[in-house]
């Protein structure tokens, strides 16, 4: 469990109902500048989601979430890949997780509740996901992918040529984005 202060990175991805934690300590991605425009720790709350509790769907993006998944695609499309479609139940799990670790402070994967993706996913009525990644501290949806892109395991999650759906949100500069194929 990494605090938050500088930007990090953090991914998980489920292979056959295994869940398996890729980041590293020593990751290559640089932190952010906590003096640059991108690490703004009093950047105006970009969720448009509510509370945890609500149910978000697919047509409550933010303008910045939009933008997030408007990256993803293009990152896709430009490598070739499939552009990946929201789905609300992944919507809506990304939602309480960003919600809960932009709130705590804590960059993971693990709820301040204890719930992992799958009981996330599953409390959103949903039955599947393949990878989740989280990105902490980066203050733009172009810095959240940048670093994504940068680090292998993330990439790799959100490179994946099956990925179909995914499901993206954003609190407080904490951004999760979760696949399913």
């Amino acid at each position: 469990m990494k605090r938050a202060g500088t930007a990090l990175l953090c991914l998980l991805w489920a292979c056959s109902g295994t869940i398996t934690d890729l980041a590293d300590d020593d990751d290559d991605v640089p932190d952010a500048d906590p003096s640059s425009p991108d690490a703004d720790p009093e950047a105006p709350d970009a969720t448009a989601q509510g509370s945890p509790d609500a149910g978000p769907d697919v047509t409550m993006l933010s303008p910045l979430e939009q933008e997030l998944f408007e990256t993803i695609n293009a990152e896709r499309v430009a490598m070739g890949l499939g552009a990946v479609e929201l789905r609300s139940d992944l919507n809506c799990a990304a939602a309480r997780h960003s919600l809960d670790i932009g709130a705590t402070q804590t960059c993971t994967h693990t709820g301040s509740d204890g719930s992992s993706p799958s009981t996330r996913v599953q409390d959103c009525s949903g039955s599947g996901w393949s990878g989740e990644i989280v990105a902490c501290g980066q203050g733009t949806p172009r810095s959240a992918v940048d670093a994504w892109i940068g680090s292998p395991g993330h990439n790799a999650i959100m490179f994946t040529p099956g990925q179909r759906y995914i499901g993206v949100a954003m609190y407080n500069n904490f951004w999760t984005a979760i696949f399913d194929q």
